[in-house]
């Protein structure tokens, strides 16, 4: 999918509502950076809401750092030829 346009527009910060702007900043402020998932389950702030939340914990410090299940994801998107 590179260099191709997305079928569903990506929404930025001020294309949103202030729960979902919400999210958005506080990804800003630990990944430096909203991901495009997050662009595009935009249009639908519940299920936005509802994604951050499970993330959350998911994505956390647990038995491994989060960023090393961060590097296990790149990984793996790296490895099926995936855009991450």
């Amino acid at each position: 999918m590179k260099g191709q346009k997305p079928r569903i527009p990506l929404l930025e910060r001020d294309q949103v509502s202030s729960e979902v702007g919400a999210i958005y900043d506080a990804l800003l402020q630990q990944r430096g950076v909203v991901p495009n998932m997050f662009k595009t389950i935009a249009h639908t702030p519940a299920l936005a809401q509802g994604i951050a939340a499970f993330l959350k914990p998911l994505m956390g410090d647990g038995a491994l750092p989060g960023s090393y299940k961060e590097l296990v994801a790149t990984r793996v998107a790296w490895l099926q030829d995936c855009d991450y």
